[in-house]
């Protein structure tokens, strides 16, 4: 694979030589809270646009991803039923901060073990673009923005009212396994002159995946739901009053609902716009419900926000911004068995925070933006995450960029409170909080070169993390299945002692790796084509061995060719290179192809349809890691 390496090193060197001037695009990233175009942002940045959603079979946000530079798309720590979470640069999927329209989600994976319930809080239609910011955002966003923020941009209003129906389904072609179909449907647009609104629904179902009477790929039942109003009280204030409703259900063989998850999301924001500065207030909850049938209890996650924010633009040179949060996170687990009540947990943890953002033009060629947060932590006191990053413009359509960054992620309500304890007395472990845990820290660095014109772009990264107390578990001992008093004497219990962890700071860590990407416009008349390769190193500075689940090699490539009649094809190459298994066992290398045709008949009607995982590729090992087969759609989308 070094050689795969190689080669892709060397094309990309070439490919900066072919590029020529023309027009810039025009863009700005709401997340970094800059008033930029894309290429003088600081931050490494990668946006996925409606469009690029169209192009691929997406089930979830997850799948969405998986196809980002950076990005690492695979199980977790204890994955089960085929899910699956996304990592940032190497480090966990808990330390991704996802945001919808700027307002955090409740990141179950980080409470709720093998669980990926974060990936399925809106419908797909619904989204304008995705920007993805890779590095430590904790100068902005505080904790669990450790590795990087991904924020969901759902479709504005414009001054007319834009409908639209999509409809999709799709095979394995076995026995109806993994059968799905979806609906949904969006409205978006502006009512009169002090009144917008959107409104996004979603129904869709998958059917089990099963193999030798396993579950390889778990049941879905979900339905979404989102209300946005927008009243302008004037051409200087608004205010928005927005609702996010979602239900889940998860299905396995023996529980028609193994899982069943509420979700809401409710919010107030007003917006106050001066000629050289804005005020905006946001407060608004996040609830989570996941409730399993199987183990009989119920996991309620909780976020009360308020948030204020001051950009100023009346000193030369400068952009402004700061602000304030309040935060408060709260998680109840209850059990459902009497003899579980024990078991119960309540608890929740305040967070204050102060944050600070300036984005200086030093000279016309040179653009510095420093920022720093104070975060004030009701358990383990306070953390200072600064940032520094610097723009260089080479000439019109070139950048070179780099900086340092510093972020933390405090431990989760239910790690760090000694009274937490989770006991699986099916499977014969079990889990305790720890009262002295320290929060996760990290120190990175980043220098790119960018290029980025009206058809060509190019960017080569060059990163480098240091983490500090990872926190994950140790083995303390074993205690006494309480299941087997209910055993006949001439049945052996299989689970007579459970294994006991404790969460604690193991060790410190690095990640550190290279990222490419290439996008040419008419590479050939009518093909487009899309590149991105990661290379990651990772070490665990205890072991001396690369940390699990991270693919040392990720290749990633998209060609779209438009076909006589105005027929579009999108072919699509994956590559993920060896890692290692939570057993430290080597995962081999694997590919997959997708191929895709669509066709827009009328402005209102198109029609797609495609093959997922083209060669039907499987993977032998035993962990749970599995591929879907091969995969039919066809889908219909009608604008009105």
């Amino acid at each position: 694979m070094y050689r795969v390496f190689s080669k892709v090193l060397i094309l990309n060197l070439i490919m900066i030589t072919m590029l020529f001037s023309m027009e810039k695009l025009d863009d700005v990233v709401i997340t970094s809270k800059s008033n930029k175009e894309v290429i003088d942002v600081s931050s490494s940045v990668s946006i996925i646009t409606q469009e690029d959603i169209k192009k691929i079979k997406a089930d979830s946000l997850a799948d969405i991803l998986s196809e980002v530079v950076g990005l690492n798309f695979s199980v977790n720590n204890s994955s089960i039923y085929g899910r699956k979470n996304i990592s940032i640069r190497g480090l966990e999927s808990r330390n991704s901060l996802i945001l919808i329209d700027g307002k955090r989600v409740s990141l179950t994976d980080a409470q709720i073990g093998h669980s990926d319930f974060q990936y399925n809080w809106i419908p797909l239609e619904a989204i304008e673009k995705i920007e993805i910011i890779r590095g430590p955002m904790s100068s902005l966003y505080g904790s669990n923005a450790l590795g990087g923020v991904i924020n969901i941009i759902t479709k504005q209003p414009n001054e007319t009212i834009v409908s639209t129906i999509d409809i999709e389904g799709g095979t394995l072609n076995k026995n109806n396994q993994g059968n799905e179909k979806k609906f949904s449907f969006t409205s978006v647009g502006k009512v009169n002159d002090n009144f917008s609104y959107s409104i996004f629904a979603e129904d869709k179902n998958k059917n089990i995946t099963e193999y030798e009477n396993s579950v390889l790929h778990e049941g879905k039942e979900v339905k979404n739901l989102i209300v946005n109003t927008w009243f302008n009280i004037d051409d200087s204030q608004e205010i928005n009053l927005s609702a996010i409703l979602s239900n889940e259900l998860r299905e396995t063989i023996d529980y028609p609902t193994y899982y069943n998850i509420k979700k809401r999301n409710y919010a107030i924001s007003y917006n106050k716009y001066f000629e050289k500065f804005a005020i905006k207030l946001k407060y608004y909850e996040t609830k989570s419900n996941s409730h399993t049938n199987q183990f009989k209890y119920s996991h309620i996650l909780k976020d009360k926000i308020a948030n204020a924010e001051i950009s100023i633009d009346a000193i030369k040179n400068n952009r402004i911004i700061f602000g304030g949060e309040f935060r408060k996170e709260s998680y109840n687990k209850s059990y459902d068995q009497s003899y579980k009540k024990s078991a119960n947990f309540n608890d929740s943890i305040n967070y204050n925070s102060l944050f600070v953002q300036d984005e200086i033009d030093i000279t016309n060629s040179l653009i510095l933006t420093l920022g720093a947060r104070y975060d004030k932590h009701e358990n383990f006191g306070s953390q200072i995450s600064p940032k520094a990053y610097m723009v260089y413009k080479i000439d019109e359509y070139s950048r070179l960029k780099g900086g340092y960054g510093h972020g933390f992620s405090a431990p989760t309500v239910t790690q760090t409170s000694s009274s937490y304890m989770f006991r699986n007395y099916y499977a014969g472990h079990g889990f305790n909080g720890n009262k002295d845990l320290k929060p996760e820290s990290l120190d990175s660095y980043e220098i790119s070169y960018e290029f980025e014109n009206r058809s060509d772009f190019f960017k080569t990264t060059l990163f480098y993390n240091k983490i500090k107390n990872l926190i994950d578990t140790k083995l303390i001992g074993a205690e006494t299945n309480i299941l087997c008093k209910n055993f006949p004497i001439f049945i052996p219990c299989p689970f007579s002692k459970m294994k006991i962890q404790k969460y604690d700071n193991i060790s410190n860590a690095t990640t550190k790796g290279l990222e490419l990407e290439y996008k040419k416009t008419n590479l050939l008349k009518d093909l487009n084509f899309n590149l991105n390769y990661t290379y990651l190193k990772t070490e665990d500075k205890q072991t001396n061995k690369e940390l699990k689940l991270k693919p040392e090699h990720t290749i990633n490539t998209r060609i779209v060719y438009l076909l006589p009649y105005d027929l579009q094809t999108t072919f699509r190459y994956k590559y993920i290179g060896n890692q290692k298994d939570h057993n430290n066992k080597s995962l081999k290398a694997y590919s997959t192809f997708a191929l895709q045709l669509s066709k827009k008949f009328t402005d209102s009607l198109s029609v797609k349809t495609g093959i997922e995982n083209l060669t039907n590729k499987k993977l032998n090992d035993l962990y749970d890691y599995q591929l879907r087969g091969r995969f039919y759609y066809v889908g219909l989308n009608y604008t009105f």
